[in-house]
């Protein structure tokens, strides 16, 4: 029979190993190489949560390049996750069609675009708008932007794209593309 003092004991140390993993999961984020996945970080009210991704499929199997509608073959949870660029579900979904290709006799070449706004410049002036309404030079997505609360919108324009335009700036700083549709998500090539 066991004394009172085991017991707590034991109820003591599993309770630390729980609150253990739960304090150690986190940080798989904080090493990890993919911005896009924080399933398990400490990051509540994350600017990688507000990204928003565009996903587009297409078709060369039968020798003519054919745009999936992905309602029509993928759950719209799966589309969701597409969007918020995990790379398990994105390798889930291209096996699928791949092997969906195959099945059917063909060689599969199935092309995946991926273009989300970058997460890490959430804050920066020219991602929260590149249009110049007032003619001054500066995108107007400056004025009250968050790393620019001192009103010197020309000096926070040039420290954020150097002497890019506002159109490649937005391109380099604010969008992130993952994956073109110029390589077959079949074969790697």
């Amino acid at each position: 029979m066991e004394t009172n003092i085991t017991i707590r004991y034991r109820a003591t140390a599993i309770i630390t190993l729980f609150i253990g993993i739960q304090m150690i999961l986190p940080l798989s984020y904080y090493f990890g190489d993919n911005v896009f996945d924080e399933r398990f970080a400490w990051r509540m009210f994350s600017p990688t949560r507000m990204a928003r991704c565009q996903v587009s499929v297409q078709d060369a199997s039968s020798g003519s390049v054919e745009r999936l509608r992905l309602n029509k073959h993928l759950h719209v949870v799966w589309i969701n996750l597409l969007k918020r660029a995990r790379p398990a579900v994105i390798d889930a979904v291209t096996t699928k069609f791949c092997d969906e290709a195959e099945a059917k006799g063909l060689t599969p070449d199935i092309r995946l675009s991926l273009t989300c706004s970058n997460p890490e410049a959430s804050t920066l002036g020219i991602c929260r708008g590149q249009a110049d309404r007032n003619s001054d030079g500066i995108p107007d997505g400056y004025i009250g932007a968050p790393n620019c609360r001192d009103q010197e919108y020309a000096r926070c324009f040039k420290q954020d794209c150097g002497e890019d335009d506002a159109r490649t700036c937005y391109e380099r700083r604010c969008k992130l593309t993952l994956s073109t549709t110029q390589s077959n998500q079949c074969t790697g090539a």
